[in-house]
């Protein structure tokens, strides 16, 4: 997340600054490759990059077939095969591949910009799903045109064709549902298109209740992922804010139980309770409940937290078993963890299995592929 926020970032630099760029987008693989499709990489007039579609083997000759989209004005889609060992002819990345990519001069005229589409599932905080047709051989006008259908329901680009407009728009809304990429053909007028419905979704905002000694390792491996932080404590928010600097928003928050009043917090956020002080978290917790977080972290123990859970249940029996699950107490992943920073480490690695629907554990022990395949429809 942080590769595509600097991104976006110099995006917006180079377009105050009126300077065309192109940009660089895994849109197809075959076989096995180090970055997925959604992968992007800005390239500027002077072919300096910013971002990353492979492992280091491809970003050289992308950047310099870049500087041609960026003075021809025409974006095309060019495959690179991974499989060749050749370390003088072919790549020699060890990957056994095919790697299609999408290049795009930014602007161009009548298009809608990509990297301010992103942006507005990121600035919306709404998970969105955009689809973009990677392949039109009978009509080259509808290369890299695009559809962005929000959670809200609403949408925008510049695919304006009205037999595929309905047809994208239902196909995008189960991508969104299902949560995973897919690619999916279509016929035309004009010939038949390939079109990627990639999910685009906003950054974990980690929400901190809390602001001793073992917070700043938090917020600062926390930023590190791209992630804005939130700090809520019991003091004015320009004292949190002198103690954790480096926090996007700091919060006063006298009653746990008017958490949700003055805390945004939606499916996109993970609440960590951290305030070392019984009473209150269990209040914070029982509150958090009833917020659309579904990572809510409590500090301490094992038993500590199960106590809080066997009141709460007690307090509140309207709870089900749904609303317990989100509870995660003791926080943080089984690595063998002692101090502050070893304690952020696992919390945070944590939460993006969570959000990822992980379990964690050690990548040599899973079954099957390490990413989720992108599922091509060839019908």
């Amino acid at each position: 997340m942080k590769e595509l926020l600097h991104l976006l970032t110099e995006a917006e630099r180079l377009r105050r600054a009126q300077q065309r760029f192109a940009l660089a987008t895994v849109v197809k693989i075959n076989g096995s490759t180090y970055r997925r499709p959604g992968a992007r990489m800005l390239i500027d007039p002077d072919g300096a990059t910013c971002g990353t579609i492979s492992g280091g083997c491809l970003e050289q000759e992308v950047a310099q077939q870049a500087l041609d989209v960026i003075e021809s004005g025409q974006a095309q889609v060019l495959p690179f095969d991974l499989t060749d060992d050749d370390l003088i002819l072919g790549f020699g990345t060890g990957c056994n591949g095919i790697v299609h990519v999408l290049i795009e001069p930014v602007p161009a005229p009548d298009r809608a910009d990509p990297t301010q589409l992103v942006e507005a599932c990121l600035t919306s905080r709404q998970s969105g799903v955009m689809a973009q047709v990677i392949d039109a051989p009978g009509n080259a006008d509808l290369l890299s045109r695009r559809l962005l259908l929000l959670e809200d329901g609403t949408t925008r680009g510049d695919l304006d064709v009205p037999s595929l407009h309905e047809a994208l728009r239902d196909e995008a809304a189960r991508a969104l549902a299902e949560g995973r990429h897919k690619i999916q053909p279509y016929p035309t007028e004009a010939g038949p298109v390939e079109v990627l419905f990639e999910v685009v979704r906003p950054p974990v905002r980690l929400v901190l209740f809390g602001a001793g000694h073992d917070v700043a390792p938090v917020v600062r491996l926390a930023k590190t992922m791209g992630w804005p932080v939130t700090i809520v404590g019991r003091k004015p928010a320009d004292v949190l804010a002198q103690r954790l600097p480096e926090a996007d928003d700091h919060i006063f928050l006298m009653h746990p139980t008017q958490a949700l009043d003055y805390v945004p917090l939606d499916a996109r956020c993970a609440a960590v309770v951290m305030n070392h002080q019984y009473t209150r978290d269990k209040a914070l917790i029982g509150t958090l409940l009833h917020s659309p977080a579904p990572y809510i972290g409590a500090l301490g123990p094992g038993d500590r937290a199960d106590r809080i859970i066997d009141e709460l249940r007690e307090e509140q029996p309207d709870l089900t078993d749904a609303h317990i699950a989100r509870i995660h107490g003791p926080v943080g992943l089984d690595i063998g963890t002692e101090t502050p920073e070893e304690i952020a480490l696992s919390m945070i690695a944590e939460i993006q299995a969570v959000h990822h629907h992980r379990t964690g554990g050690m990548l040599r022990h899973r079954a099957g592929a390490i990413h989720e395949k992108v599922l091509i429809n060839s019908k």
